[in-house]
């Protein structure tokens, strides 16, 4: 019985840590997809996608994203993902590789 007290507590505060994360990314939801989008263009700026679009390199930001970037279909993202699927390793979408599709 008294190993419970320790786990009780581990699990209580990992509930605590968990819900408290969630109160902050809810909480400043527009600064962590501000955060998040600027991770995203930083880590893919040279992909092919980007450059296409005109934002390669550090010059894809937040507002020129949203400037230029359309609302697509996957029928818009079909020909990228049968290259990628076909083997192409290049930077298409993703500046790391992608080694699987999940599908549902």
């Amino acid at each position: 019985m008294p190993e419970e007290a320790p786990m009780k507590n581990l699990v209580c505060e990992k509930s605590r840590k968990a819900l408290q994360f969630i109160e902050d990314v809810t909480r400043n939801a527009d600064e962590v997809q501000r955060k998040v989008l600027a991770e995203i263009l930083s880590r893919n700026a040279n992909v092919e996608y980007l450059q296409r679009y005109g934002l390669n390199g550090n010059k894809a930001d937040r507002e020129a994203f949203k400037k230029v970037m359309p609302v697509v279909s996957y029928e818009d993202l079909k020909p990228d993902i049968d290259r990628i699927a076909n083997g192409d390793t290049s930077q298409i979408i993703c500046s790391q590789p992608i080694s699987e599709f999940l599908t549902r």
